[in-house]
């Protein structure tokens, strides 16, 4: 393949990106937030609100990383929490998501975006798990089964992680949390009437100048 050709396949490639990001916009599932950084068009910030089950009130924001051959066969994205996620399908040493159990085959006809951030979501609220060959924390998986006390203090441990860091914003992350201002009051009753939310004072502020983008509905 020469230059020109090379530059033309990954320009279509960024150009599908940007399409696929305005789709993501529209129908993002409820409760997660994601812009893609200011610097790299590949890296995308994220953070999903909980609301409910094991991992209730928990804020747990996380990176998208797509490779140059995203769209491509066989290419995964990757979704990296920034904090410790006890689950059976994150890696505890990485923090990232396994998309497997859901995606055995990434195909970029059929997969989006969209799905992998449902399936983030759902992940939250599992109350079971099929059997597979390997998971990525197989001792969650075998605690989950046979010591659910355990499991739940885990599960807490995470989130009380998770709202201890809240505001430690990451360098260069286009999302941001900020402790309250009362200038921010009309957003975060917009907000969280949106998310249909526990009240307002629970959670932390999104600073405005992140959030105008917010991909909610």
């Amino acid at each position: 393949m020469s230059s020109l050709q090379k530059y033309r396949s990954q320009t279509m490639k960024d150009y599908g990106l940007m399409i696929e990001y305005k789709h993501l916009r529209q129908h993002v599932p409820s409760g997660i937030y994601v812009l893609p950084s200011f610097d790299h068009s590949r890296i995308w910030y994220g953070a999903i609100f909980i609301h409910a089950g094991l991992y209730r009130n928990g804020i747990f924001k996380f990176t998208i990383f797509l490779p140059e051959s995203y769209n491509g066969p066989g290419t995964y994205p990757r979704i990296v929490f920034n904090t410790k996620i006890f689950h059976p399908y994150v890696y505890e040493d990485t923090k990232e998501l396994d998309l497997k159990p859901k995606f055995p085959e990434w195909d970029p006809e059929l997969h989006y975006m969209v799905a992998v951030l449902t399936y983030l979501k759902g992940i939250f609220y599992m109350k079971d798990f099929p059997d597979l060959a390997t998971v990525a924390n197989g001792v969650a998986l075998d605690m989950f089964r046979h010591d659910p006390e355990n499991y739940v203090n885990k599960v807490e441990e995470c989130v009380d992680e998770s709202l201890t860091n809240v505001y430690n914003n990451e360098q260069g992350s286009t999302i941001r949390f900020t402790k309250h201002n009362p200038a921010h009051d009309n957003l975060r009753q917009e907000l969280f009437a949106q998310l249909d939310a526990t009240p307002v004072s629970d959670y932390p502020t999104i600073a405005p100048e992140h959030v105008r983008g917010r991909l909610i509905h």
